[in-house]
């Protein structure tokens, strides 16, 4: 049987938010406000880091005017996370029973998505609702979780490039195979449509990298600009090496069991077929 503890830290930010507003709090006060009443940082949970912390306050705060009736009215759907979670597992294949946490928190407008396991390694899933909630894309988190379990990984995020391009791309089309079996809106993509501009040159300028686990080249082809200038090029990759994957007949519960030690080079190998294929007439 799955258990998912399901929590939320809408009314502790709402208490910060609202006395803040009530007192014109100048931007010092307001971060002392911040730390005492609410204190959740989604790059830095715990706040351990108070100048990260401030700047990422400074710049949300004038933007939560337009979000703060939608957080008020937040409240998960534990019906909706337990239908996404079933619908993931029967894509991935994936008979175990579930236990992890989600915490859903309001961050900068700009805050992923992340994971932390404890000391007894369970899995928690901090989930922002500052923006509207999308079912896609819980259920492609939830696709995270059911994929490291299934590989094997010894932890869940992901360790390289070669790491993030399968991740995401067993991610992204398993929520896309979610929303049809469901019966939701098609999933859409704006990063898609760009990086499409040029494919090739985007996969060819990633390859160099694919072995990296630094955090430069983490950050830079995720939430930077990546090795040919485009936001979310391993997003990319990933959609584009995994949807050429499918088409010669592999499956995402097949994708989803490699172990942790092979995966750079199973993608870096595929990557090397997707661009073949792109070049030469096939006959």
């Amino acid at each position: 049987m799955d258990i998912i503890k399901i929590t939320h830290l809408r009314d502790e930010f709402l208490a910060f938010y609202h006395q803040a507003v009530t007192l014109d709090a100048a931007p010092d006060t307001r971060f002392e406000l911040w730390k005492e009443l609410y204190g959740f940082s989604a790059a830095y949970p715990g706040g351990q880091d108070d100048q990260l912390a401030r700047d990422m306050l400074d710049y949300a705060f004038p933007k939560y005017a337009h979000a703060v009736d939608h957080i008020e009215h937040f409240e998960p759907s534990h019906e909706e996370i337990f239908s996404l979670l079933k619908a993931v597992k029967e894509e991935l294949d994936y008979d175990s029973a579930i236990h992890m946490a989600i915490v859903f928190f309001v961050g900068n407008f700009e805050s992923d998505p992340f994971f932390e396991t404890d000391e007894e390694s369970l899995l928690t899933l901090y989930y922002p609702i500052e923006r509207e909630m999308v079912q896609r894309d819980l259920a492609k988190e939830l696709a995270r979780v059911i994929h490291w379990l299934k590989s094997g990984a010894s932890y869940p995020l992901a360790k390289s490039i070669g790491h993030i391009t399968l991740q995401e791309g067993i991610a992204l089309h398993t929520a896309e195979k979610v929303h049809t079996a469901l019966a939701l809106p098609a999933p859409s993509y704006s990063w898609l449509e760009v990086c499409n501009q040029e494919p090739n040159r985007i996969m060819i300028n990633l390859l160099p990298h694919i072995q990296r686990d630094d955090y430069e080249a983490l950050y830079s082809f995720t939430k930077g600009r990546g090795a040919s200038g485009y936001f979310n090029e391993a997003l990319f990759v990933g959609w584009t090496a995994v949807k050429h994957l499918l088409a010669q007949g592999e499956t995402l519960k097949e994708l989803s069991a490699i172990s942790e030690e092979h995966v750079s080079n199973f993608m870096e190998d595929t990557l090397y077929d997707v661009l073949d294929n792109a070049y030469f007439v096939q006959p």
